[in-house]
């Protein structure tokens, strides 16, 4: 449970990564799930991705990116982040940054809860289909069932967009203790997740991205005008995902590879997002 809750900061909705909440998202989550002292500490992460994504939306184009992180989390359950991305293959240092700031906590032995609230500041023209949002209110209710933990996320992002997204996810966390010292472990956490939700976003990106002159952004049909058959504030099922985290701790120190296989399903007839693998890796440190 405290290694699921402390995911919050950007796994505050499905499919957040950097150009998203790994929310739920993040969309300015804590790169890895490790979790400040208990009475309160700064985490800083280092992270590496294989490629952006957003609620299952991606651009043609492949961006891999670094992030850097530093959380501080109170004893009270209050905390703040801010997050800067790196993508690889644009000419901008900083492509985007996060600042949220929340709450986190057990509300009983089986139940834990989060609210928070992020802004997302983006570099000009900025190809990701993220940049479309500015703004987003977060929150989920967690239940551990003692064999699984399901969380029930829910979403609010606004800018030049509003949507709404509701995210399931069901989880099982494993640790193998004293792995190479007496004071190691691993956790490895596969969790599935399903997203419901509008996507005006998508239909916005798509807009933004011509007038930025980076070419028809996420969609494959350039060139071509496409009449929108998909109602986009119409609440329906957006993605599906696997991911599975390995984390290795050793005192302070964390450091966690993970795999995520998306699957987005109801595409807009001009976005041609699919499914794919995505690898992140990330270095934490508590401090």
């Amino acid at each position: 449970m405290v290694l699921l809750a402390s995911c919050l900061g950007g796994y505050s909705a499905s499919g957040q990564d950097v150009g998203s909440s790994q929310s739920a998202g993040s969309p300015t989550a804590p790169a890895t799930d490790s979790n400040p002292a208990p009475h309160g500490g700064f985490t800083a992460a280092l992270s590496y991705g294989s490629n952006s994504s957003f609620f299952g939306r991606t651009q043609t184009t492949r961006y891999p990116y670094t992030a850097g992180e530093l959380t501080y989390k109170s004893r009270f359950g209050v905390w703040g982040s801010a997050v800067g991305y790196n993508l690889l293959n644009t000419g901008s240092t900083l492509d985007e940054t996060d600042l949220s700031l929340g709450w986190d906590g057990d509300l009983s032995k089986k139940v834990d809860a989060s609210a928070s609230y992020s802004r997302f500041l983006f570099a000009p023209n900025s190809p990701l289909v993220k940049s479309s949002v500015n703004n987003s209110f977060d929150g989920y209710l967690g239940w551990d069932w003692g064999y699984v933990y399901t969380r029930l996320n829910a979403a609010y992002l606004f800018g030049e967009t509003s949507d709404g997204f509701l995210v399931l996810d069901n989880s099982r966390n494993f640790e193998f203790e004293k792995v190479f010292t007496a004071e190691d472990y691993v956790s490895i956490e596969p969790r599935i997740s399903a997203t419901a939700g509008t996507q005006r976003f998508a239909e916005t990106s798509l807009v933004q991205q011509v007038q930025r002159g980076n070419g028809h952004g996420n969609s494959g049909n350039a060139g071509k005008t496409t009449t929108t058959t998909t109602t986009t504030t119409r609440f329906q099922v957006l993605n599906y995902e696997l991911r599975v985290p390995v984390t290795y701790s050793l005192g302070k120190v964390s450091v966690q590879v993970a795999w995520r296989y998306s699957i987005p399903v109801n595409l807009l007839p001009e976005d041609a997002s699919g499914a794919r693998s995505y690898f992140t890796s990330s270095l934490s440190l508590n401090l």
